[in-house]
């Protein structure tokens, strides 16, 4: 059996609280909490956000383009393709950026082609699906994000 995390902390918890009630019960006081290390590095916030907000609206534009090739309509295939693609890209680009991997800039530089694929795909349907307007908007913006990345 493996302990997860979530165990491991019920664990400590549950360690500390032992600690203190028998440091009370020995009429001496439980030493003050301290407070969490702070992290030595940061996440790229906006990066995460973008990759985030892309993998929302994907999902949507997905789902639109399965319901619409559902009908024999073939017109979304291109649009369900490169979504199709981008989607796992941006899970591994939201991935690593929270990890602040040292991987995030190669991965930022083909996630950007990758979401401007998307986003042209997505642009020829914008004005007639909405789903397919925000999933080229949201693509756009991680895109760009991606590109500053890269480039730094």
């Amino acid at each position: 059996m493996t302990m997860t995390r979530r165990d491991a902390m019920t664990v400590a918890a549950g360690g500390a609280a032992v600690l203190s009630l028998s440091a009370l019960a020995q009429g001496k006081s439980p030493a003050p909490a301290k407070e969490p290390a702070k992290a030595a590095w940061s996440i790229n916030e906006t990066l995460l956000t973008a990759a985030l907000d892309c993998i929302k609206a994907g999902e949507t534009c997905l789902d639109h383009c399965i319901r619409t090739l559902s009908t024999g309509d073939k017109s979304m295939a291109e649009c369900a393709g490169t979504v199709r693609a981008m989607l796992p890209m941006c899970h591994a680009l939201a991935e690593l950026t929270r990890l602040n991997s040292s991987h995030v800039k190669a991965l930022a530089a083909v996630c950007a082609k990758v979401c401007r694929d998307c986003e042209a795909a997505c642009k020829k349907h914008q004005n007639h699906h909405a789903e397919c307007k925000a999933c080229m908007e949201s693509c756009q913006k991680c895109a760009a994000e991606c590109e500053k990345v890269a480039a730094a």
